[in-house]
């Protein structure tokens, strides 16, 4: 049955998007909090034209107070409206990017073609994750942001989500870090965050938030993810909305990817990247289809599944075999949660030719690319480069792709028969 209800409103969340209500709806009820005092003089001044249009007209000195009221609710409402309409902050991209230090296991890896992009890795939790037999656990209650982003997030909402269409979904965010001993047999804890926290929290970083009329730094983004002495907080201790990133790699029965392209003005990403055709978040409704109790990796793969339908049109009966192959921490994205994998399609890129990007889609993928050429040899050879793949495309190469092809080719180099596999077209 839950099965059910999660489809029925995945149906009316088609329907509200095309109309254009729920992006609408859902930034004023957010917002809502934020401008009680507009909302209340608003009120007032309604309540004075009632109170005006009904004063007797031969009573003068009440219809003078009744009229003067009005007026200087006027004078107090025009300030705030040019305030509300204009925004009281201002957001400045802060391009540098600073990065933990590491210790024991910890890598920081960065994308060839932009050393900018950057992300915290754990070699051993890789190699956990074939294997893992961790569950997890959930938990519907809502962590609230810190103070000093929560005092911010109307403003801020204001800035990011006013020009364009963007949506509340609630998602799931992470609360533990993964290690191989909790992947042996731990439960990881999930929990309940949506997509405006997201936009206020992790993706705030690499932008600083200024007032608009001082010049005053309110915030710095970049400062989020991080504790005494520049460490990346872990999980358990970070208070951002930390939603779970996954990506998954198709793979066609004659050894093509697909990869879908993003549109330029994405929020997510700086835009017009070749990203895997199945990568995005994990949404709420993925707790419906694999409840709490079953191993985290079940959970995962089915995400990356959802999303790889979803953004690519493909069906049920296109996808085989899912794997997930790594996990690490955007650092770019305020060090949220990523897995990226690899889906095993059973049809070949020639039965793709007529796919397209769904209508709901489109928003966030311009197009997408049915038969790319890749070299695993080349991959297993050397992970860390994007040679596998061909010039305009690995030029053009977003993180989520970047990592998900550098924990294939690591998890080639580690299993010759997955390799022997996936080398040989069917």
């Amino acid at each position: 049955m839950a099965q059910k209800s999660a489809r029925g409103l995945r149906h009316w969340r088609i329907w509200l998007l095309l109309v254009g209500v729920r992006g609408w709806w859902q930034l004023r009820l957010a917002l809502a909090r934020h401008r009680w005092t507009w909302y209340a003089a608003v009120a007032g001044f309604l309540l004075g034209v009632i109170g005006l249009a009904s004063t007797p007209l031969g009573s003068v000195p009440a219809l003078l107070t009744g009229l003067a009221a009005v007026l200087l609710s006027v004078l107090l409402l025009a300030p705030q409206w040019l305030a509300l309409r204009r925004g009281r902050v201002r957001l400045v991209r802060h391009r540098g990017v600073s990065t933990p230090p590491t210790a024991g296991m910890e890598i920081l890896v960065r994308l060839p073609t932009d050393h900018h992009e950057v992300a915290w890795c754990r070699p051993d939790v890789d190699d956990a994750l074939p294997h893992a037999e961790a569950t997890y656990r959930w938990s519907a209650e809502r962590l609230e942001l810190p103070r000093r982003v929560a005092a911010h997030s109307g403003p801020i909402l204001v800035a990011r989500v006013r020009p364009r269409r963007t949506f509340n979904g609630r998602l799931v965010r992470q609360s533990d870090d993964l290690t191989p001993e909790l992947l042996r047999g731990g439960a990881v804890r999930l929990g309940c965050t949506d997509y405006y926290a997201l936009l206020c929290s992790n993706y705030l970083f690499g932008w600083r938030v200024l007032d608009r009329a001082t010049g005053a730094l309110n915030l710095d983004g970049s400062l989020l993810p991080y504790g005494e002495g520049g460490r990346l907080l872990p999980l358990s201790e970070s208070r951002l909305a930390n939603a779970i990133g996954v990506s998954t790699l198709a793979l066609t029965k004659d050894r093509r990817l697909v990869l879908a392209w993003q549109q330029p003005e994405g929020e997510a990403g700086p835009g017009g990247l070749a990203a895997p055709a199945g990568s995005g978040s994990v949404d709420l409704v993925d707790v419906d289809d694999i409840p709490p109790g079953a191993k985290l990796t079940d959970f995962i793969s089915s995400a990356m599944r959802r999303e790889l339908m979803e953004e690519s049109h493909l069906s049920p009966s296109h996808l085989g075999k899912t794997r997930v192959l790594g996990y690490f921490r955007w650092l770019n994205r305020g060090g949220k949660p990523e897995y990226v994998g690899l889906t095993e399609l059973t049809v070949s890129s020639d039965d793709l030719v007529d796919t397209d990007v769904r209508l709901v889609e489109t928003p966030y993928v311009q197009g997408l690319t049915l038969d790319c050429r890749i070299d695993l040899h080349l991959l297993r050879r050397d992970p860390d480069s994007l040679d596998c793949l061909p010039d305009d495309v690995a030029a053009a190469a977003s993180m989520p792709l970047y990592m998900c092809l550098r924990a294939l080719g690591i998890a080639l180099q580690r299993d010759d028969d997955l390799y022997g596999h996936l080398s040989t077209p069917r």
